[in-house]
């Protein structure tokens, strides 16, 4: 299935109990190169293209916040000295 052009797939299976389940899954890695996540699952396709919409919307912010984080673990990490026991 395709939707802005991310791929995207419906999946059906059996639950432990042997009920009917299904879901929508996108491992999309060009929508997600830049999301620390390799996947995500909706219950229905609104929700899938909701989600879908989201990641496409929200790449620059991710980055500024990927640079956040890597700047304040590089800071911690620097800080640290070498360990020496307990």
């Amino acid at each position: 299935m395709l939707y802005k052009g991310v791929k995207y797939e419906y999946e059906e299976w059996k639950t432990f109990d042997g009920k009917q389940a299904s879901a929508f899954y996108c491992r999309d890695k060009n929508l997600l190169k830049e999301y620390q996540t390799v996947q995500f699952g909706a219950k229905t396709l609104d929700e899938m293209h909701e989600k879908i919409d989201h990641y496409l919307n929200n790449v620059e912010q991710e980055k500024a916040n990927r640079k956040v984080v890597e700047k304040a673990a590089q800071e911690f990490y620097s800080q640290m000295s070498e360990y020496k026991g307990d």
